[in-house]
């Protein structure tokens, strides 16, 4: 089982920075879950939220600054807001790229195409189907997966994964079932389990047969 740290290792360190990371690689994350937008100059980061309000010292939108300005910030304990590049570069492991923003498809393109090791450990993720639709069009040998929340209905999960030409569905655990897993399994898809906190959920997922689970708090898990 794949086991992904979700924007590195968020429930120790600042997320999405390098140091976060490097401590889901350290606490035994075989991927790391990271997101990508586009700031006001094309400089493809690495940003959760549209704002840099909840995560730096800075406000305003991601994609209204300039790198320089995004650049000047403070992402957490002396943590600077890593581009996609810089990341690529610190970390050795599989990726879990989270499309944020639409104008982040071009470039996130552009890097897989030009380096088809990256392209091998990348799975480009989105939550929008439309996104991945993008994603497929333009380089059609991409890894891409579907974000679900509660997963309470496993036909529509099949229909919007199929729709959505992506090979992974990543399904939120609460209402996932056995049954469901083997039936996404027969249809030729893999399947991710989030969010997985603890030692007790993460016993679940192994019972559900996932492929990988997604997990804040890598370092609460069993070790393998």
């Amino acid at each position: 089982m794949i086991i992904t740290g979700h924007r590195g290792a968020l429930g120790s360190e600042p997320e999405n920075t390098l140091r976060s990371f490097r401590r889901a690689v350290a606490d035994g994350c075989d991927e790391i879950e990271l997101d990508l937008r586009v700031t006001s100059d094309d400089h493809l980061v690495v940003m959760h939220d549209a704002t840099v309000d909840r995560t730096t010292n800075g406000t305003g939108a991601v994609e209204d600054l300039t790198f320089e300005e995004l650049r000047s910030l403070d992402a957490g304990l002396g943590e600077v807001v890593p581009t996609w590049a810089e990341t690529v570069e610190a970390v050795s492991v599989r990726f879990q790229a989270e499309v944020k923003a639409a104008r982040a498809v071009p470039l996130l393109v552009e890097s897989l195409q030009a380096d088809p090791a990256l392209a091998a450990r990348t799975l480009v993720t989105s939550s929008h189907a439309d996104i991945l639709l993008t994603v497929r069009q333009a380089m059609p040998t991409a890894e891409t997966g579907l974000i679900f929340g509660r997963t309470s209905d496993v036909a529509d999960v099949l229909a919007l994964t199929k729709a959505a030409q992506a090979g992974t569905a990543l399904c939120g655990i609460a209402g996932l079932t056995v049954e469901a897993v083997e039936k996404l399994h027969k249809e030729g898809f893999a399947v991710t389990a989030w969010p997985v906190p603890d030692a007790e959920t993460y016993a679940q997922a192994v019972a559900l047969a996932v492929d990988g689970i997604t997990t804040d708090h890598p370092n609460h898990l069993p070790t393998r």
